[in-house]
């Protein structure tokens, strides 16, 4: 079989079950390396598209092909509809798609482009700093820590809501400097010793939730440092937001504070 070095956009689409909006602007961004052709069509790197999702587009050179019977071929013929099929459902249904590798792309792409609101909840706050990506895909050097990106998207308008189980020292520290110079009403944060949710709100329209901790480690800061292996969800499913949104409410505004015998742990910074 020919190894493909490109592949078009509504491949990837069909492959990864994603939009075909997501992959023109991962395209348009570098994110994946692709080019234009004469006619406008985006080209992609078959290796890049397949490190980004961590799917096999190319079978491997050393593997000898069997010769496959017609039985077999319907077979195959069949998965293939019939998972095309599924994928083509989810989207319908809620555009949910499955992330196990590249959670600092899938989810802070979306914190950096958040019009109205970003709502976080993990269980681990630490300070790290978060990196501009570049239109290779690849983090650039410097960086800000990212309690102090949040309070500064709060300056700009945007509501920024926190829940964590135990923030460090030092984001503790850092939040009591910058919250003195702060004009804005925009950023809250609170301390629940109980939550051990991952989740990520934007926009209330889209989230994510799964294993992943807002953390370097967690999240595999960057395509450089793989990070935990983590699992999570991405969707725009409006009853799965709706539902996530009144568990953030509740937590945020104490409402399981009565009763609670580590209330006396939490705390709204």
């Amino acid at each position: 079989m020919p190894t493909n070095k490109y592949i078009n956009i509504k491949e990837v689409v069909e492959l990864t079950g994603r939009s075909t909006d997501e992959i023109r602007k991962l395209a348009q961004d570098g994110v994946l390396p692709a080019h234009k052709t004469r006619r406008g069509h985006w080209r992609l790197n078959v290796p890049d598209v397949e490190k980004y999702f961590g799917i096999q587009i190319n079978k491997p050179t050393n593997v000898e092909e069997k010769p496959v019977s017609k039985k077999e071929s319907a077979k195959e013929s069949k998965r293939v509809n019939e998972d095309k099929g599924a994928r083509k459902q989810g989207i319908h249904l809620g555009g949910a798609s499955l992330i196990t590798e590249n959670h600092y792309h899938e989810i802070f792409e979306r914190i950096f482009a958040a019009e109205s609101s970003i709502k976080i909840m993990t269980a681990d706050f630490r300070l790290f700093r978060i990196k501009p990506i570049s239109k290779k895909g690849k983090d650039k050097k410097g960086g800000i820590p990212f309690i102090k990106y949040l309070m500064e998207r709060a300056e700009q308008g945007i509501s920024v809501q926190v829940i964590c189980s135990d923030p460090t020292k030092n984001v503790k520290d850092m939040y009591e400097d910058l919250y003195k110079k702060m004009n804005t009403d925009n950023f809250r944060i609170f301390f629940c010793i109980r939550n051990h949710a991952k989740v990520v709100i934007i926009d209330d329209k889209i989230a994510y939730f799964g294993s992943a901790n807002v953390t370097p480690a967690g999240l595999g800061q960057g395509v450089l440092s793989p990070g935990n292996f983590e699992v999570g969800i991405m969707t725009d499913n409006t009853e799965i937001i709706s539902s996530l949104n009144a568990l953030f409410s509740m937590i945020m505004n104490g409402d399981y504070c009565l009763g609670c015998h580590r209330a006396e742990s939490c705390t709204e910074y």
